[in-house]
């Protein structure tokens, strides 16, 4: 089995989270921007890199909010670092993922009726308004 780390933003600007507006054959729905960490990459760089080519927007990446691990790959145990990620200015969007239809500011206050996956995802950014002690072990959400 093989092990994959990814970077994941979580950027809330005038109280709306950004968020890469996916579709399948089930329709329509959200995902964090982020993406894989290349061998040699640190992880901020990957963020950086990946939230340009999903969103269009220059992050500045700031402290380790979460880690998720997920296990939905029979071959692949995915380790997740989401990072608060503040917008710096908007850019040329250099490589959208092929099922992605763009990026949305989705408002907070309707975050918990969104198809935001990993669907726990929703209670966690919702109650994220409230503060943040640190780093928080996830383990294996839904």
């Amino acid at each position: 089995m093989k092990i994959r780390n990814s970077a994941k933003a979580i950027i809330i600007r005038d109280d709306k989270l950004l968020v890469a507006k996916m579709q399948d054959d089930s329709g329509i729905y959200y995902l964090l921007p982020g993406g894989g960490q290349e061998a040699g990459e640190k992880l901020q760089s990957c963020l950086i890199r990946e939230c340009i080519e999903e969103t269009g927007w220059l992050i500045e990446v700031k402290e380790l909010l979460y880690v998720r691990e997920c296990f939905a790959d029979k071959d692949i145990h995915r380790v997740e670092f989401m990072f608060r990620g503040e917008a710096v200015r908007p850019v040329q969007a250099t490589g959208m993922d092929a099922n992605q239809l763009g990026t949305e500011w989705v408002e907070l206050d309707e975050i918990l009726d969104a198809p935001l996956y990993p669907r726990e995802l929703r209670t966690i950014i919702a109650s994220h308004r409230s503060g943040h002690a640190g780093p928080t072990y996830l383990g294996e959400i839904q």
